[in-house]
Parts: structure tokens; C-alpha cells; sequence
């Protein structure tokens, strides 16, 4: 949805796992808390483990498709808008391979192809196995033909329960998988030809930005990283901007690129001081124009932007105005799970963007109203053009996430705007 040659959909998704399992319930609400942090609105995330109301004592869970929702439910009011992409995690282990009913049931889950859904369908399912123990790959051959997600430190001793640093570790590691593999899918795609919407789209891209003179070690560690514990690409100057090419067109064509989702700052002492550092920075948190949708609404669409304070000991810089609310994480050479938090926070933050996004398309719109995907603060605001003029408007975006003392700072600034979360709109 970057551009009007680019789409998205609405996730939903399924967890599901054999109620004898240890461990579903436990990564299932991991996942439920990281897909939908803090006050913001997230994929909803659905629980598939107990038999349905009518089922037999062992029977199964109640089916993905036609899954009812309450009134009040988001998604129930935006459903016949945009597309909704039905992504299914099961969780296999030793008791879902053993149990034949639950086989059978993802088995047909897993046959399901794009030739047998009804092109009036709305529902492309996707499925992304999880192998908590070796058992996990005597599934179906329809299953077993799929890549598996495979969450380091599985499976635990036999008789070690899910909890302590084993289990976080294990809930990092699926928490990283997941959010790859729903990136490479839930990001914008290309319309035309339309793609298959299984068929996850090129590799996923960060733009790391930082000062030669200071800030290469942290740039460097994050790049290793990112080619060598992810399924992830990285812009980095010095191995992306060809001998002998414009550097200033090679770095803003890194920025626009359609696969560049997200950009880490390493704000380092001289950080500050460079512009082409500030530039870069600048470009990115500029809101880019989706259009208008069909009632008459202007959409923006922004990327999510993530500060690495790299400062040491006593040193101090200038303030980057840049930076506007982007949020920081302190780097420290001695974490080992450093470079992982704050890649695959940056990363889920991309997802939930295309996620807002997709949602704010959906809402019933009307002229003098501006769509955001993001939280709304003075740097962001400022470079949409129909805000600078003062005419009044109603500025929807998603989630509650706004206190009232940053709603009423806001609105001294700006006090020809109206602020509306979409949560006040659909409900």
C-alpha cells in the first residue's frame, strides 16, 4: 500500500496446538503479547486447542473458516473492505502427530491451494508449522513439504517443565521466526499481475544509518546479524553504494526502495553532526501519499524508524530534531540478545504498520480527513502538506496509544485538527 501499485491485507491469526501439549498455551499467548504490544491495535490472534462447544470430548477445535466474531469486533466491520489473509501457526508436537483427527484436520488445512477458493473468497490461508520436537515431521506429506519454523533450545529434557531462561530462549527464537515469516507476507506486494498471496515476497530490508567516525561497530554487529541469524537483507553504505556511483542517489534510492521496511539509526557522539546522517533519517520519517480512498479521505503510510543511543560514557551531542518520537533502545557491547530485540522489534513494528495501514483503508471515509498508519507527532505532521495549510480536518490513526496530555499538546499545536483513533471510528 506504499503506492497505488502496492497492496496489503488484514492478518488473522490462527495458534493452534493439542490440548495435551505443554507448551502451546504458553507460546501461544507469547505470541498474542508481541503481535499486539502496549495499547495499540494488533492482528487479532485466535486459540485453536480445546474441542468446539459440539464436538466430542476429544473432537476438534472450532473450524478457521466463517469464524464468528462479536458485534463490537473490528475486523466484523471491516471485513468486506479490504482482504483478509488467514495465517494458521500449528504448534506440532508428539500429540498432534499421534492424534489421527487432528492430522486429518491440519492436513486439509495444509492441501488448501488458490485453485480450490472461490474467487469471491476473501480467505487465503497460510500455513507456517512449528516443530516442537523431532515427532513434528511425520506429519502429512502435504505438511511436511512446507518449511518448518524450528524455535532454538526444542525440545526440552523429558521431565523439564516450560519455564526459566530455556523457555525464554525458546520463546525468542519462535517469536523471531513468526515475525520473519509474517513480514515476508503481510508487507506490500504488487498488484498486477496479482501474486499468489502464499507466495511471500522478496526478502525484507533494513536500512542501517550511522556515522563512519563512530557508530560502525554497532552498524556492523546489526549487519552481521541481520545476514547471519535472519531471513532478512540489509542497506548498508558501504557494501550497497557501487565504486564510482552517485552516492546521494544510491542512498535515497536505498531509502525508497519498495523492500526497505524499516531503518535503525546508531546515533553515535557525531551522529549529529553529519547531514548526510540527518538526511537519511529525514527522508525515511517523511509520511509518503496513498491516495485518497473512495471517500475522499487522503491516506499516509510511514515506515517505522528505530534509535540506537551508541553514545559512550561522558559524551555528549547536539539534539537530532530528526529523531522526532522514535523510539530508543541503549546499546551495550556486553548483551548478547542485543542486536536480536532490536532487529526484530523494528521488524514486528514494520508488520504492525502494514497492518495499520491495511485497517485505516478499510474505514468508512469522508473528504477533510487525513488516514495515518502511525502514532501522530509534530516532526511526522509537519510534512503533510493539507496540515501545514490549517484547513480543518479530522486526523484518524490507530490504536489508543495517545495519552490525554500528548492529545492536548497536539492540539495546541494544531488546533485545526480533530484526533480520532480508529478505535472511535469502528466502534
Amino acid at each position: 500500500m506504499m503506492n497505488p501499485q502496492l497492496t496489503v491485507s488484514i492478518p488473522e491469526i490462527f495458534v493452534l496446538w493439542h490440548p495435551r501439549c505443554p507448551l502451546g498455551e504458553k507460546l501461544a499467548r507469547r505470541l498474542l503479547d508481541w503481535l499486539r504490544p502496549g495499547s495499540g491495535l494488533g492482528p487479532e490472534v485466535f486459540y485453536r486447542s480445546l474441542p468446539a462447544p459440539d464436538a466430542p470430548p476429544n473432537g476438534l477445535p472450532l473450524p478457521l473458516p466463517g469464524e464468528e466474531r462479536l458485534k463490537c469486533d473490528l475486523f466484523t466491520r471491516t471485513r468486506n473492505n479490504v482482504s483478509n489473509l488467514q495465517v494458521v501457526v500449528p504448534l506440532i508436537d508428539e500429540n498432534m502427530v499421534a492424534d489421527q483427527a487432528w492430522r486429518h484436520w491440519i492436513e486439509q488445512l495444509s492441501v488448501q491451494n488458490p485453485s480450490s477458493i472461490q474467487r469471491s473468497s476473501k480467505i487465503h490461508p497460510i500455513i507456517l508449522p512449528v516443530a516442537l520436537d523431532a515427532t513434528a515431521y511425520n506429519m502429512p506429506p502435504a505438511l511436511r513439504k512446507l518449511n518448518y519454523l524450528r524455535p532454538a533450545g526444542l525440545p526440552f529434557p523429558a521431565g523439564n517443565s516450560p519455564a526459566g531462561a530455556a523457555f525464554e530462549d525458546v520463546v525468542r527464537s519462535f517469536l523471531k521466526q513468526v515475525t520473519e515469516s509474517l513480514c515476508r507476507h503481510v508487507l506490500p506486494r504488487p498488484v498486477d499481475p496479482a501474486p499468489d498471496p502464499r507466495d511471500p515476497r522478496s526478502k525484507i530490508k533494513i536500512f542501517l544509518s550511522h556515522a563512519k567516525q563512530d557508530g560502525i561497530i554497532p552498524a556492523r554487529r546489526l549487519l552481521d546479524y541481520i545476514y547471519s541469524q535472519t531471513q532478512l537483507a540489509a542497506f548498508y553504505d558501504e557494501n550497497d553504494v557501487g565504486f564510482g556511483s552517485a552516492f546521494s542517489r544510491e542512498i535515497l534510492r536505498g531509502l525508497s526502495a519498495p523492500e526497505t521496511a524499516a531503518l535503525i539509526a546508531v546515533n553515535s557522539a557525531r551522529y549529529a553532526s553529519r547531514p548526510w546522517c540527518r538526511r537519511e533519517f529525514s527522508f525515511f520519517r517523511q509520511p509518503r501519499e496513498d491516495g485518497r480512498s473512495a471517500g475522499g479521505a487522503e491516506r499516509r503510510f510511514l515506515y517505522p524508524s528505530l534509535v540506537v543511543e551508541a553514545m559512550e560514557g561522558s559524551q555528549s551531542s547536539f539534539g537530532v530534531p530528526e529523531f522526532g518520537c522514535a523510539p530508543t533502545i541503549r546499546w551495550t557491547d556486553d548483551d548478547p540478545n542485543l542486536e536480536e530485540m532490536i532487529v526484530m522489534t523494528v521488524i514486528r513494528d514494520a508488520m504492525l504498520a502494514s497492518f495499520h495501514s491495511a485497517l485505516g483503508a478499510a474505514i468508512p471515509s469522508k473528504p477533510n480527513q487525513i488516514i495515518i498508519n502511525w502514532l501522530p507527532d509534530p516532526t511526522t505532521l509537519q510534512h503533510i502538506p493539507a496540515i501545514r495549510t490549517g484547513a480543518k480536518l479530522d486526523l484518524l490513526y490507530p490504536g489508543s496509544g495517545l495519552s490525554s496530555l500528548e492529545i492536548d499538546i497536539l492540539g495546541e499545536m494544531y488546533p485545526s485538527l480533530t484526533f480520532k483513533s480508529f478505535e472511535q471510528v469502528l466502534l
